[in-house]
């Protein structure tokens, strides 16, 4: 099994609504003890924005005094981060997009090449199938729709209607991430994620053109494999829903279980290389770190640094942030994530292999879609709008 070292540091995201909101008194917050060196905290939770539908919350730039929330529907708003308000919609692509179930608008991602910044977005199109688009961003941070849907880069298509991952990233090395579900339905039916062949059930990794359409970087893993699709970096994921990278590169995956296992899992960066180049995390030979499908395999597959069980109401992971000393002071290094039924969220801390620490940080939230961080802040974001954000405070 591959090791990992916890680091702190992740760029993502931020947040916002349609106007000024109300703090919300009804998230419960906890205090945890923690083991040394990490110092006893006391997190508070307060609602700073509602956007119907809201799944992701992304930040540009640390410079920016604002926020991007992303809308299942096709939505992108910006708000100021100081006062908490809506600045304005930036962007709005519901006539390509069907925002329901596991469809919709579902990741939102920025780069900056060549001093131009270029905003990247995940949807499934009206006919089902993902869909990557990209479109220009203006200096001051709104977003030039000028093409509607967006310059077209890829679409893959969807044989059901689930498992459509939704992630997108910018790595550490300026490429383009894109986390891919199974294809849907149950038991990953046609074996999709350990098939080479397919780009289901995999991380990607391409170079998107400005003018759209991508190029397959030449140190992908599996570029001179026979019969290999070469945009694929990992295999074997089931629905990624949400993933990141840390400050070393090391790739935290939060990946949503079939019926009993959901899983944390963290690939390791090599040198300047982002963590899980070539790497397989195991679904649907293993779910979890249990034998699933016996019918395939999956040898030297990646085991999760943290599972828990269909139990207490739980149902489905919803990924995930690594803290930072900015934005959650004495647990930077801690990845949270939330779950979507019990609306909870915990923190663990690991040593590379499994979880060494874990401690609860909120509850009472309402079906949480993401756990994200910016440079500043770690939020949480509910199916039915309310944004929160906690505050990890040293005693």
């Amino acid at each position: 099994m591959k090791r990992i070292t916890v680091a702190a540091l992740l760029v993502v995201v931020a947040a916002a609504c349609t106007q000024s909101a109300e703090p919300d008194s009804s998230i419960a917050t906890s205090t945890t003890e923690a083991i040394a060196p990490n110092a006893e905290v006391t997190y508070t939770v307060r609602q700073i924005a509602k956007v119907e539908g809201a799944v992701d919350i992304v930040e540009r730039s640390p410079d920016d005094n604002w926020i991007y929330i992303v809308g299942r529907d096709g939505i992108v708003e910006r708000w100021n981060r100081s006062s908490n308000t809506r600045i304005d919609r930036v962007l709005d692509i519901s006539k390509f997009t069907n925002g329901e179930g596991e469809r919709g608008l579902l990741g939102l991602a920025f780069r900056e090449r060549n001093s131009a910044w270029t905003a990247f977005v995940n949807y499934t199109n009206t006919d089902g199938d993902t869909t990557i688009a990209s479109f220009p961003v203006r200096d001051d941070g709104t977003i030039d729709a000028s093409q509607p849907s967006g310059r077209e880069i890829l679409v893959i298509e969807q044989p059901y209607s689930n498992h459509n991952g939704g992630g997108i990233a910018v790595g550490p090395d300026n490429m383009v991430y894109i986390g891919m579900g199974d294809g849907g339905s149950a038991n990953d039916p046609e074996r999709y994620s350990l098939n080479m062949s397919s780009l289901l059930g995999k991380m990607l990794r391409i170079d998107p053109r400005d003018e759209g359409g991508y190029d397959i970087p030449t140190d992908n893993p599996f570029v001179t494999t026979s019969g290999a699709r070469g945009e694929i970096w990992s295999i074997g994921l089931r629905n990624p829903w949400r993933f990141s990278f840390d400050s070393q590169g090391n790739l935290w995956i939060a990946d949503v279980g079939q019926g009993n296992i959901e899983e944390v899992s963290a690939a390791k960066a090599e040198g300047a290389t982002p963590g899980g180049r070539g790497v397989s995390f195991g679904w649907s030979a293993y779910e979890g770190s249990a034998r699933f499908n016996e019918d395939v395999s999956s040898e030297g597959a990646l085991m999760p640094v943290h599972e828990y069980t269909h139990t207490n109401g739980a149902c489905s992971i919803s990924g995930g942030a690594v803290g930072t000393n900015t934005a959650t002071p004495s647990r930077a290094g801690w990845y949270f994530f939330g779950d979507y039924c019990t609306g909870k969220v915990t923190a663990i801390l690991t040593d590379g292999e499994k979880t060494v620490l874990e401690e609860p940080v909120a509850e009472d939230f309402s079906n949480i879609t993401a756990v994200r961080t910016t440079s500043t802040s770690l939020y949480v974001l509910s199916l039915d709008g309310p944004v929160h954000e906690i505050r990890a405070v040293r005693k």
